[in-house]
């Protein structure tokens, strides 16, 4: 799809502006969720999505700024040392929509200015990429805002600004992906590709914990507004649908597909896991992470989400043979199922702020606006978010793992550490890893 009209593409290419400094947000939007109709942002939404970010600047990419491709560069830096033909398919889609204000050719040249590594591993001339493109034009998934279409991306986002709530399992998902007892010892060197990504919460994670690893996250995901506050906010990001990736084979360490792979739907799970396994380098792993159908964890989300969120829940999550049978279908090797000890942890000066703020992460992360019903306030809504999180976290004795020790409590908790308090919510993911 082209924009209309020359004048109204190099118009919005010298608007596009963007300033201020984002929140820590979640790596989760779905994929694979194609809809009815394109919809662009409104200048409002667009303003919301990239509000605060000041790192760094979309900056403007008007036409007279592109430079052709420098041949003298060794061949990786080029965008994928592709053939004639697929650099013939690249420049003719240059002109073709992407995110709001920027077409290809200007995505394209702002990776190649900003992330020269990720520019390398971009493949925009693959066979099917114009299709490819043409759906992902007609995207518009729960997770762009709350506005339309029984969304949540804005209180989602808003959600994650607390990078630490979920660090105890994203810090053990790095873990399975680099194949290291320790994320510290990851190589500066490593990359892997969050499918999932969001606005980059992984890369921001992954730069607390393990600080040698410089912008080692690409945040890869389907939904407009995520993928635009995380290259404002100076991070490499790409949007694409998981089943077919705009990325060349053979180029990741590893690839993570967590915190939503539920969303994809069980149709097309083989193929997203054959597109993993594509771009993976030999010895690179895939981390799959889920929680188990039927499981306390996945309870909240068929008991809680889909009876008081706008958008509902009908998705299936995956059970662990059908992790081992997917990792497989896709030519992985060294196949392994972990149960992992996942959970939300908030800390506070006080209990009530502990528990109260944790309630408020979960009532926004999961857009559970049925809640507020009628005239309750503030509190009334948290005391039946913290309720429900009782209802549904509830582990029996013999729930869990070898991942971890028995010392996590099998239902929320409220306790003392030092001078904080802490509000736990405990979660057991399924998490199965395969080697390519």
């Amino acid at each position: 799809m082209r924009h209309t009209g020359s004048a109204a593409r190099r118009n919005a290419r010298r608007q596009y502006r963007v300033t201020g400094r984002p929140g820590y947000r979640e790596a989760g939007s779905p994929v694979g969720a194609i809809g009815t109709r394109p919809v662009p942002m409104s200048g409002t939404e667009h303003d919301r999505a990239t509000a605060g970010v000041s790192d760094c600047r979309l900056r403007h990419l008007s036409r007279n700024r592109r430079r052709a491709p420098d041949h003298s560069a060794p061949r990786a830096s080029r965008q994928g040392g592709i053939t004639m033909k697929a650099q013939s398919l690249v420049h003719a889609l240059r002109d073709t929509a992407y995110l709001d204000g920027i077409d290809v050719g200007a995505y394209l040249d702002l990776a190649r200015e900003q992330h020269p590594q990720l520019y390398a591993e971009l493949d925009f001339g693959r066979d099917g990429a114009q299709q490819a493109l043409a759906s992902l034009a007609q995207v518009f998934n729960e997770f762009e805002t709350d506005d339309r279409d029984n969304g949540r991306g804005d209180s989602y986002r808003r959600a994650q600004q607390n990078i630490a709530v979920r660090m105890t399992g994203i810090r053990r998902l790095f873990e399975l992906a680099g194949g290291v007892q320790d994320v510290r010892d990851l190589p500066p060197t490593w990359r892997t590709l969050d499918l999932l990504a969001g606005d980059g919460l992984l890369t921001r994670a992954l730069r607390v914990l393990a600080p040698q690893v410089r912008d080692g996250v690409i945040s890869s995901d389907i939904a407009r507004t995520m993928v635009t506050a995380a290259l404002a906010a100076g991070l490499p990001a790409i949007r694409q649908d998981a089943r077919f990736l705009f990325m060349r084979s053979a180029t990741m360490d590893a690839v993570i597909l967590a915190y939503g792979s539920h969303h994809v739907p069980s149709d097309d799970r083989t193929t997203v896991f054959q597109e993993a396994a594509r771009v993976l380098r030999p010895g690179g792993r895939f981390v799959v992470h889920d929680f188990e159908e039927g499981s306390p964890s996945a309870r909240w989300f068929s008991e809680a989400v889909h009876r008081h969120s706008a958008a509902g829940h009908p998705y299936r999550h995956f059970t662990a043979e059908e992790l081992r049978r997917g990792l497989g279908a896709a030519g992985l090797r060294g196949i392994r199922v972990h149960r992992v000890y996942d959970p939300f942890i908030m800390r506070a000066a006080t209990r009530e702020d502990a528990v109260g703020q944790l309630a408020d992460y979960m009532h926004d992360m999961y857009g559970l606006c049925g809640l507020d019903r009628g005239d309750a306030t503030r509190e009334a809504v948290r005391a039946r978010v913290w309720h429900l999180c009782e209802e549904c976290f509830c582990f029996g004795p013999h729930d869990g793992g070898a991942d971890h020790t028995d010392t996590w409590p099998r239902r929320p908790a409220v306790y003392r550490v030092g001078g904080q308090w802490v509000a736990e919510i405990p979660r057991i993911a399924l998490v199965g890893v395969g080697e390519k």
